[in-house]
């Protein structure tokens, strides 16, 4: 990490990881909630809406749209002593990326209109934060008002909406000019870019920037608590009563041990605390995380009630917890500390393995601490936490006074008073690379499941993906295997968890696949994946179906297909109730044939894939029911299907119809459907009739891929409609794309695919879609550069392939006030869902 100082005060950070091919850029600012004066309550979190509304010559909605363009991120947060704004680009954009933070640091824009609905988009937040949500503002803002008695320390941060609304454009230029000076703010780089490179960017764009007085920080102290102090609310609406409890934390800056060791203490808290059958117990070092503000900070511990208990039965559970963690050398503790130590490292890595979050996170630690190194220490210092170490913890807390706030049920919303401090005068102003192939590995089981691993050597932990399809079984009953796939949730984690390792196991299903996912130390990799086939893939082949239970969670389609609605769901699953053969067998979890294993992680990619095939030798192939449908089957016909949902506000519509998926021809299919419909810069988003939504994009139904259409508006169904956007996405398909739209959308698009390769996490996610798609190995890696140089020609012949050659089939519209003799739901539930049918199929 390279760390200087421009002469203006502006603190910098570098930190180059050739591997990537994006790079991050966060400023961190030192001003949060607990800088604003009395009378200002908010404040600094409406600025940090305001510092994206434009610059000297950004102006507009111009800073967005730039990174926009380049399938690039950015956002912006306001902590208690910090606010930041971060980004991630492809490496290539860096240059733009810096002279856009560099013109807001420099010269934003404030005007009356911009503050007027910044000010409405935070009363909405604010409104949906802390009024619409169940238990809104618990346990933040209002544990902090019970805890503390400074106004700094204990105001509400998200202050009230009609108290803003005083705020004025001179306001903000003030805020701005106190708070925003170089010599306040941290600027921090992390992924692929050189550093000699950066630096000198960093220094043309920000160099000049005028220097102006740093404020002095607020002044936090205040005298912990003598006493507890609790404060009480009501919630309709709600079956359970809420309790936490705050407690002081030591300062980090200075007592770090002592600080990791009650973060070590809230990890073990969590298993003890809800003991006794009272429910699970949360624990929080800090509001928004460890080690994200200054002292005084909190530790947060929460719990929802049976009913009939008492709150004093939490908080007495709590002391039992903390009782029995204050016993260095009772049995078992020192390996429990030990497992809780591994654990919040190994969290530690895989969460700041993401290029965004790490960028913050050395800017964060620069600016609260002077320490951005200790990013790469804290495991090696939580290494050093012991037994006796938490037990002085608990110690430590028994005899500490708490805050206790409680929420129960009741028949209006009632919250404690908030903190108010006298009001006070505001005070016045002083005056670009591609991602690496890594080492792999692929093979083919006798069972026909394809097997690739890949090198990733960025933390100790592999990431797992299982994909399997479910075919005709699963498709005709999504709501059976919705079903199984909950059940094989809790197996699967029960006995992961009951091996003592660290790690996750998820089983969800989209209806179309079936689909495994996790992580696990990189040593541990058999043991996950022995886990998975004992109580999941093995158990599951041939199994019998109950009816009803909750839906599992569906995972994103590959690229470039956005994620369902609900209602999207319900329309596949009728168009696959409809390409399905009229007979078939009762469903099941799928077998290994067609599916899919990838694991990323470090180590030798051969042996990995061969421990994956001896594993895997335990996954049985299940009873054959017969070939599935063709890509083509039933799509010729030039067919409505209408499914009718009582209480539905919009009418949703499918058009689509089959498509091939091929690596010769992705680069060129990915780019005529983003161009298409599938990014806000594409033609259909361009020429847009008020009040209708419509993309596109690709994906699989049954056994076949498919390109598909999907609009929405408030209903009803007008079946004018499905012919108009039938001709009109036609009649776009077939003309020819100019050389400007398809160099806008190469960017947008290689931009996205470049974000992928972030963390080891989203990086396992992309390399199991696109190999359950057929693609090879190593097709991710070389995406991005085969959307740069498809030919334009072939771009625009793969949009008439896809959306124009064939007639689009409208295979379902899902809306509340349809003509009811042009209803046709046989196979289909008057609530908009596909039923499961022993062999029937939808109109």
């Amino acid at each position: 990490m390279h760390r200087f100082t421009l002469p203006n005060g502006l603190r910098v950070l570098l930190a180059p990881s050739h591997r990537h091919p994006r790079v991050a850029v966060a400023v961190h600012y030192g001003v949060g909630f607990r800088s604003e004066p009395p009378g200002r309550e908010g404040f600094a979190h409406l600025f940090e809406h305001l510092m994206f509304q434009g610059s000297e010559q950004l102006t507009g909605g111009e800073f967005y749209d730039r990174i926009h363009r380049l399938g690039g991120s950015a956002n912006g947060t306001t902590h208690q002593d910090y606010t930041d704004y971060y980004q991630a680009v492809p490496a290539s954009a860096l240059d733009g990326a810096l002279f856009a933070e560099a013109d807001r640091m420099r010269a934003p824009l404030f005007t009356e209109e911009a503050l007027a609905e910044q000010l409405e988009g935070v009363a909405l937040e604010i409104h949906g934060t802390t009024v619409e949500r169940p238990y809104g503002g618990f346990p933040w803002p209002l544990l902090p008002a019970v805890l503390y008695r400074s106004y700094a320390n204990a105001h509400d941060g998200y202050g009230d909406a009609e108290r803003l609304r005083a705020a004025t454009v001179a306001d903000c230029r003030a805020f701005f000019a106190e708070h925003y000076a170089p010599g306040n703010a941290v600027l921090t780089l992390a992924g692929g870019f050189d550093a000699a490179e950066a630096r000198a960017l960093v220094e043309r764009h920000f160099g000049d920037i005028p220097a102006r007085p740093v404020p002095a920080r607020p002044d936090l102290r205040e005298k912990a608590p003598e006493a507890d102090r609790w404060a009480y609310g009501t919630e309709p609406g709600v079956p359970a009563t809420a309790v936490a409890l705050g407690y002081r934390l030591p300062d980090p800056a200075d007592d770090l041990a002592g600080y990791l060791a009650h973060t070590v203490l809230a990890r073990l808290l969590r298993a003890t605390g809800a003991q006794g059958g009272g429910g699970p117990v949360e624990t929080s070092c800090g509001f928004f995380g460890p080690l994200d503000a200054l002292a005084p900070e909190t530790l947060v511990v929460t719990g929802l009630l049976p009913p009939d208990t008492a709150p004093e039965r939490f908080v007495e559970r709590v002391d039992a917890g903390l009782a029995h963690w204050a016993d260095p050398g009772a049995p078992g503790h020192g390996e429990a500390v030990r497992t809780a130590v591994r654990d919040l490292a190994l969290d530690h890595v895989r969460r700041h393995d993401d290029l965004q979050t790490r960028a913050r996170a050395l800017g964060r630690l620069e600016l609260l601490f002077g320490r951005p190194g200790l990013l790469a220490e804290l495991p090696d210092l939580l290494a050093g936490v012991g037994a006796a170490e938490v037990a002085a913890a608990a110690w430590a807390l028994r005899g500490t006074a708490r805050a206790v706030l409680v929420l129960t049920p009741g028949p209006e919303r009632t919250r404690p008073a908030p903190y108010e401090a006298p009001a006070a005068p505001v005070r016045s102003a002083r005056a670009a690379g591609e991602p690496v192939v890594p080492a792999w590995a692929e093979t083919l089981t006798p069972a026909g499941t394809r097997v690739v691993c890949y090198r990733d050597e960025r933390t100790p932990l592999a990431e797992l993906r299982i994909k399997a399809p479910l075919g005709p079984g699963g498709w005709r009953a999504p709501g059976r295997v919705r079903r199984l796939a909950y059940e094989a949730q809790l197996r699967a984690g029960a006995a992961w968890r009951a091996t003592g390792h660290f790690g996750t196991v998820q089983v969800t299903t989209d209806d179309q696949w079936l689909e495994v996912s996790g992580h696990a130390p990189a040593e541990r990799a058999g043991d996950w994946l022995r886990t998975v086939v004992g109580t999941v893939l093995a158990a599951g082949t041939g199994g019998s179906l109950g009816s009803g239970g909750p839906n599992g969670s569906a995972q994103a389609p590959a690229l470039p297909a956005p994620p369902a609605t609900a209602l999207q769901r319900t329309a596949d699953a009728a168009l696959r109730l409809r390409l399905l053969p009229a007979a078939g067998g009762a469903a099941a979890l799928p077998g290994p044939a067609g599916a899919v294993v990838v694991v990323t992680g470090p180590g030798d990619p051969d042996a990995t894939a061969a421990l994956v095939t001896r594993t895997l030798a335990g996954w049985s192939a299940a009873t054959p029911e017969g070939a599935a449908p063709g890509p083509g089957d039933a799509y010729g016909e030039d067919t409505v299907l209408t499914l009718h949902r009582p209480g539905a506000a919009e009418a949703h519509v499918t058009l689509c119809a089959p498509a091939s998926m091929s690596t010769a021809t992705e680069a060129a299919d990915y780019l005529a459907t983003a161009a298409l419909g599938g990014w806000f810069g594409s033609r259909l988003a361009v020429d847009r009739t008020p009040g209708l939504t419509v993309i596109t994009g690709r994906d699989t139904a049954a056994a076949g891929h498919r390109a598909y259409l999907r609009a929405w508006y408030e209903g009803p169904h007008r079946p004018e409609t499905v012919r108009e956007l039938r001709e009109r996405v036609r009649r776009m398909a077939r003309e020819p794309f100019t050389a400007a739209e398809a160099d806008a959308t190469r960017v947008f698009c290689a931009g996205q695919v470049l974000s992928v390769f972030d963390t080891q996490e989203t990086l396992a996610d992309m390399l199991c879609q696109t190999a359950a798609y057929g693609h090879d190995a190593t097709w991710l890696m070389r995406l991005p550069r085969a959307l740069r140089e498809a030919p334009l020609a072939d771009v625009s012949r793969a949009a008439v392939r896809m959306f124009a050659e064939r007639p689009l089939t409208a295979l379902a519209v899902q809306t509340d006030a349809v003509d009811a003799g042009a209803v046709r739901t046989d196979g289909v539930g008057t609530d908009g869902a596909a039923r499961d049918l022993p062999g029937g199929r939808a109109a």
